[in-house]
């Protein structure tokens, strides 16, 4: 396939650095005449389009400058705000870059300017209309990125001229909210229309643009549905500027679920590998060699680098940061496979209460849903030359892991931090409390004695003849209250979007492609539009049963997966959903309500609970939870101090057998709790946080901007 190279041509980067009253207008000079519009001058141009759409990809960083994007490093992902996991350089709740307001309207300028003046160039008639439809994808695409965090916008259809007799041509009203998307999605309507099956890689083809209304679609659909009962609507002059009438909710989701069907037979999950976890991490691995991924963002070093495996490796796969992807517990406890108790929280015990003792390192994971292994970088094996070490400690040579009765030691209840039981701390002196049945069990440092990769952090695992000195919580952590460094947070790392065949890379040495849209969001999209339809009271449409659909939509991601799959359609019901429930911390969510995995995450009933763990586990660490909260205004509640969670492996020094780097194995038992570090509660905040405000100097400019309620 023919590929084109994303850069900024000089003609681009003079539109693009041009700026001026209100909405950023350009001199129309700088792209007229025979220098931009022939074949090679609109696809260099159409190329900077791209290279500026707004994305949180590898270049996003909420916490950075440019509203968030184009940054060198991504440190500050949406992902630590969702429990998806934990970036020990974030604790705190990360909120999306806000702002993007000027930049999206000079990308929109530059697509009216096209769409405007392209069929002034019978010369160009031969790809016009695909230049036009692809200007309106890019169009849409920009519109959806500021409706989803505005409300309603100025609709501005074609490029503004600055007027020095009246400046009052450029202030443009906003349209309400419902008539942004209706505008939206009539652009990729269009667009699909005109747009070729098949493009370059990186650039929008015909479901290119109808996987992306599929997106649109959902977002408008949900909104409408959940927006007002948990926002109050702004009306503003009788324009809806925030909120979409519930009565639309239902037209919505069929252009959703309308849109996704286009791809059916052209894009198909991809299953090129039978072994079922290294198929999962193919799609990632061979990006342009499978028909799953639809949108790419491509990385090459002569044009644009990142620095994602320098910023998200375990720290000693890269030469420099690393450590900043720890996924949560309460993100694994979604999975298949892991010892779990009626509540779906991780429970490893026998019938007695004591701590179940596993084999070696790898046991617990051997039996777990495929694609979570495939999601997560795991204990004992090899990664880019580097065996992961990681344990929470170790217990002592005399205790023997036969015989050994050890009943939890910690807090697991969501409420109280890193704390452990009768006081006993794993940082502390050398004089011991006792616990469970187990006297003195652990091997503990103080706080100052011990830093991770620190000498003091060294215990003999053999004898005085024969010393074998090996890492007390091992060479990649988890980071734990008595040793800080820079590794995990959780006793997880992250694998997705990880190149593990490059040397340790330093920053600005990436160039896997970030994959903005793949079939599986179009199939969940495709799904949970079924689902509300079936349950707002459209049981079949275009002679489909919906909840049909939908359960072959969801099966067919977990087949791929790995995972168990749903015994029949009556799983999706409108039965009331599960909930997270702590017994001891009831102020956490009712007391009373069914229980079981799943519950972490919120929902209006069972079925679409299923549909959003769905989503939770096939899409997180791709950006796309984050908007998944806000568009089911259920962030306020998912997220509500809450404290993220570890799991924490403590290995039995008797019987374990260190290889020649000095990293063990043996028996261990897995202890679940608040994560050791970074554990403090985390709040979305204020009905406020689901729409931004105006930025003030647009206001300033713009007479007629209408400001939002929060402002």
């Amino acid at each position: 396939m023919k590929k084109i190279r994303i850069y900024l041509i000089a003609i681009f980067s003079l539109i693009y650095a041009t700026s001026c009253v209100d909405l950023d207008i350009t001199p129309t000079t700088i792209i007229t005449g025979e220098a931009v519009y022939n074949e090679a001058g609109i696809k260099a141009y159409m190329a900077g389009m791209y290279n500026n759409l707004p994305m949180e990809d590898f270049k996003y960083d909420a916490g950075g400058g440019n509203n968030g994007y184009f940054n060198h490093l991504n440190i500050g992902t949406l992902w630590a705000s969702t429990g998806e996991m934990v970036n020990h350089n974030n604790a705190g709740f990360t909120r999306h870059g806000k702002g993007y307001w000027g930049a999206g309207f000079r990308i929109i300028r530059q697509a009216n300017t096209l769409i405007q003046d392209l069929p002034n160039y019978p010369n160009l008639a031969t790809w016009s209309s695909e230049w036009i439809a692809e200007a309106k994808f890019i169009r849409a695409f920009v519109y959806f990125n500021m409706a989803r965090r505005y409300g309603g916008l100025p609709k501005i259809l074609e490029p503004q001229y600055l007027d020095p007799n009246d400046d009052t041509k450029l202030q443009v009203a906003r349209v309400s909210h419902a008539d942004t998307y209706d505008f939206i999605l009539q652009d990729l309507d269009e667009a699909i229309a005109d747009l070729p099956a098949r493009s370059d890689v990186g650039r929008a083809n015909l479901y290119v643009a109808a996987a992306f209304k599929s997106r649109v679609a959902l977002h408008a659909a949900t909104t409408a549905k959940y927006g007002s009962v948990k926002f109050a609507d702004w009306e503003v002059d009788g324009v809806l500027l925030q909120g979409i009438p519930a009565s639309r909710a239902n037209d919505y989701f069929k252009q959703a679920w309308d849109a996704a069907r286009i791809l059916e037979g052209e894009y198909s999950l991809y299953r090129g590998n039978a072994d079922k976890m290294e198929n999962y991490v193919e799609i990632w691995e061979r990006p342009e060699a499978n028909n799953e991924n639809i949108l790419l963002r491509k990385y090459n070093f002569t044009d644009w680098v990142h620095s994602y495996d320098a910023v998200f490796a375990p720290r000693r796969m890269t030469t420099n940061y690393g450590s900043r992807f720890s996924p949560t517990l309460d993100w694994v406890e979604l999975f298949d496979g892991l010892p779990l108790d009626e509540n779906g929280h991780f429970s490893a015990f026998d019938n007695d209460g004591n701590y179940i003792v596993y084999d070696d390192v790898q046991q617990l994971w051997n039996g777990v849903e495929p694609r979570l292994r495939a999601n997560l970088l795991l204990p004992g094996n090899t990664y880019r030359g580097v065996k992961l070490d990681l344990r929470g400690g170790l217990i002592r040579k005399d205790i023997d892991p036969e015989t050994a009765q050890i009943k939890k030691f910690s807090f697991d209840d969501g409420e109280n931090g890193n704390g452990y039981r009768d006081s006993w701390q794993l940082s502390g002196n050398y004089t011991e409390t006792p616990f469970g049945d187990a006297e003195n069990a652990f091997i503990r440092w103080t706080s100052t004695e011990a830093q991770i990769q620190g000498p003091a952090n060294l215990v003999n695992v053999g004898d005085e003849n024969n010393p074998v000195m090996v890492y007390l919580n091992g060479r990649d952590g988890p980071r734990m209250s008595w040793a800080g460094g820079s590794n995990t947070a959780t006793g997880f790392y992250g694998r997705k979007h990880l190149n593990l065949v490059m040397a340790p890379p330093d920053i600005h040495m990436s160039t896997q492609p970030w994959i903005e849209m793949r079939y599986a969001e179009v199939l969940l999209n495709r799904a949970e539009a079924a689902i509300e339809l079936a349950q707002g009271g459209e049981a079949t449409y275009g002679g489909v049963n919906m909840l049909q659909d939908a359960f072959e939509c969801i099966n067919d991601i977990r087949d791929r997966a790995g995972a168990t799959l749903l015994a029949n359609v009556a799983e999706l019901s409108d039965d009331e959903a599960r909930i997270n429930y702590f017994p001891t911390r009831p102020n956490i969510g009712p007391a009373t309500g069914p229980t079981g995995q799943g519950g972490f995450v919120r929902a209006p009933n069972r079925a679409l609970q299923i549909l959003r763990v769905e989503r939770y586990k096939e899409l997180a660490f791709e950006s796309r939870i984050y908007w998944d909260l806000m568009r089911w205004f259920s962030f306020d509640e998912q997220i509500f101090q809450y404290r993220r969670r570890g799991l924490y492996s403590f290995m039995f020094i008797d019987g374990a057998i260190a290889d020649a780097d000095g990293i063990p194995d043996g028996k261990l038992i897995y202890d679940a709790k608040a994560a050791e570090d970074l554990s403090g509660r985390l709040s979305f905040g204020g009905m406020n946080e689901y729409y931004e405000t105006i930025p003030s100097g647009e206001l300033q400019n713009n007479p007629l901007l209408q400001r939002n309620r929060n402002q």
